[in-house]
Order: C-alpha cells, then structure tokens, then sequence
C-alpha cells in the first residue's frame, strides 16, 4: 500500500484474496530453498523417504506451520479440513480422490487427495480472518535500511543461521549444523518494552551474550485468543558460561532460557553481525544484520485503496484496532466470537 500510494496498482482495482497452504518436509534436505507458503509435491513426484506424519521428522526439522497452526486455533474449520492433511502419510496424499474401475482414455487426470482438498478450501473458504503484521527495520553492515513484515515469528541468530544451513540442499552435510551447545555466541544490545495492561510502555535495556533470539505470538492456547493485547513472546538463550581451551574446542558449558512478553524489541550487534529469518521460512532469511527493530504494524494514513466506480464504500471497521494493518486469510468459519 505504501508503493501504490503513488502509483496504481493491483489493490486498487481488485480484490485479492489470501489463503494459507500447510507444508510439512521430510528430513531429507530440499536440493531447493523452500518457504512454507510454497505448493506442495504433485502427485507424479516421488514420495520422501519419510511420512508426513512421522514425529521424528518433525522432531529433526522443526515446526514450520505455526501460522497454520494459529489459524486452526480461530478456526476449527480450518483445523480439520486444512490442517489435518498433515496427519496423513504421503502415499495417501498422493492418491487420487476418485478411483475409476475402468480409466477412460479422455478422461481428465484425477487429483490426487492432497491437491483435491486444496482445492475444496480455496472454493469453499469465504470468511476472512484478520491476522496482525508485524514490521522489522533492518540495517545492515553497509548501513543499507530495509523494512520487512512477519505473520507469526522472527528467529535472530542461531537458529536463523542453522535454517539457512538446512536450506542450502546438499551442502548442509558439508557445513553441518551444531546446537546451542557449540554455537558462537553473539554480544547484543537487547531493548524491549514490556506489555502492560495499562498501555503504557516501559523499556528495559540489557546487553546479553545469546546464541539465538526468537520473537513469537504469544497466543498458543484457545483461551487466550480473547485478549485484545497484542504481544510477542521474547525467547533469549542466553550463554551463561563458555569453555574455553586451547587444546579442546571451545563450547557453551551453561545455557539459560529466558521468556518475556513484549510489545516492540530492539537488538543490536555489538561489533558482530547475525542472521534473521522471518516466519520460518528459507526464503525470507536475511545475513549481516547488525540492528533490528521490531514493532506492530500500523494502517498507512494516505495510501488507502480506492475503490472501483460505482462501488459503495465500506463501513467503518466497529472494533478498536481499525489502525493496526491486518492481513486478510481466507478460512472456513471466520474468527470465533
């Protein structure tokens, strides 16, 4: 909206509608990045030497569905119909929905379950539901400023750089990929303003020694969904004693694990650069990032589309957070009341 305010484009003449596809990966490394929101395997691709449904897998690699898993939280709908795919092997997925006794020659290919089901929640799903954006300000070493958005989760660090070690297809064998327990400590200037329930802010300024910083929503249990606050979980691991030899290699001997809730965050590298990765996703993992500032994001005051002529103009938004950018996702029921 902030690039079209001057010059027209997509959302000024059409309305776009978002959907939100789960994929779940084998513990085989892709020979390719790949994001979250990126289509799932057709139904020629051979199936991964593990099942989609298999906890060891998902032990190795990590949740990637967290957004999808928050989505089932306000829509039970999508839960069962979107989310509940996961659960079921991939040989599964891969058949077809509709079994023919005797395939025609010019009969149209069936759909695999998978890619039929997927279809059924893009025709079906109709009821928007408005997640919270959040905006990150990046600098990095060269000074460059860049502003980029999240849905759910920004991992700083660590954790983003072992994602990017993971992306990297068959190399990551090569590079290997250590835990908290060998990673190289980072020295960082943690501010963050702790949420309160009279909206007041107030800041705490810190210096840690962390391997990995990780910003999350909060919200994770269904009772918790009618809070209007929003607020981000502050996750810091923090190195509390290090080992140092020279004849051995050296090692974080004591990690500590932090949990705070906060409103905005801002951290800073001192003399040393990191890695950030927003919403899990490979694609979206950015290096050399010596500061980032994290705060919710706020409706552009004179970038507001415009409507097509003859259109009526739509109502004023009732609730108490007409100012904060949400992005529309496409689900079954909508929000729970």
């Amino acid at each position: 909206r902030l690039k079209e305010s001057s010059c027209p484009s997509l959302t000024r003449y059409f309305r776009l509608l978002f959907f939100y596809v789960p994929v779940k990966r084998s513990c085989a490394p892709p020979s390719t990045p790949q994001g979250h929101q990126h289509p799932s395997p057709a139904a020629g691709d051979p199936p991964p030497r593990a099942q989609v449904g298999d906890p060891s897998v998902a032990g190795l690699e990590g949740s990637t569905n967290d957004i999808s898993r928050y989505l089932g939280l306000l829509d039970p709908w999508y839960e069962r119909n979107v989310l509940g795919l996961m659960n079921l092997p991939m040989d599964v997925l891969c058949q077809s929905a509709k079994a023919e006794a005797e395939p025609q020659e010019d009969a149209p290919e069936q759909l695999p379950i998978l890619a039929d089901m997927i279809l059924y929640y893009c025709r079906f799903a109709a009821r928007p539901l408005l997640l919270q954006l959040y905006q990150t300000q990046l600098t990095f070493i060269g000074g460059e400023k860049r502003t980029e958005v999240f849905i759910h989760s920004l991992e700083l660090g660590h954790s983003a750089a072992t994602r990017a070690i993971k992306a990297s297809g068959p190399g990551s064998k090569r590079l290997g990929i250590d835990g908290d327990r060998e990673a190289i400590p980072l020295t960082l200037q943690i501010a963050y303003s702790k949420t309160a329930a009279s909206g007041r802010s107030h800041w705490n300024d810190v210096e840690k020694v962390c391997t990995s910083i990780n910003l999350s929503k909060a919200c994770r249990r269904h009772e918790e969904l009618a809070s209007k606050t929003e607020c981000l979980n502050l996750t810091m691991t923090e190195v509390v004693k290090r080992q140092n030899s020279k004849s051995k290699k050296s090692f974080n001997q004591q990690i500590s694990v932090s949990q705070i809730k906060v409103d905005k965050a801002q951290i800073i590298g001192v003399q040393s650069s990191f890695a950030v990765c927003l919403d899990q996703d490979e694609q979206k993992i950015l290096q050399s990032v010596t500061r980032c500032e994290i705060s919710v994001c706020y409706k552009p005051r004179d970038s507001a589309p415009l409507a097509p002529r003859g259109s009526p103009e739509p109502p004023p938004d009732p609730s108490g957070f007409h100012s904060l950018l949400c992005l529309p996702i496409a689900t079954f029921s909508g929000a729970l009341p």
